[in-house]
C-alpha cells in the first residue's frame, strides 16, 4: 500500500466519465427558481435543489459544481 514511488509532481487528472452538462438559460433559470423556492442559497442543499428542479440526467454533482458558481458570482 505504501510502498508506490511517485514519478512526478502532481497526480494525474482523471475525468469523470459522467457526460458534461451545458447549463442552458433554460436550466439556470430552473436553478434560479429552486433556490428561490427553498428559501435561498443559505438552505438549498444539493440534494434539495435536485429532487426540486427534477431534470433527467442532471447529477448531485452538477449541482454541486454550479452552486459554487452561482454562489461566488453573488
Amino acid at each position: 500500500m505504501g510502498n508506490r514511488k511517485r514519478t512526478g509532481g502532481a497526480r494525474r487528472y482523471i475525468r469523470s466519465k459522467a457526460p458534461r452538462l451545458q447549463w442552458t438559460p433554460e436550466l439556470h433559470g430552473s436553478f434560479v427558481d429552486a433556490i428561490d423556492r427553498l428559501g435561498g442559497h443559505e438552505k438549498a442543499t444539493p440534494k434539495l435543489l435536485l429532487q426540486t428542479m427534477g431534470v433527467d440526467g442532471l447529477t448531485i454533482s452538477h449541482i454541486k459544481s454550479h452552486l459554487q458558481i452561482a454562489i461566488w458570482k453573488t
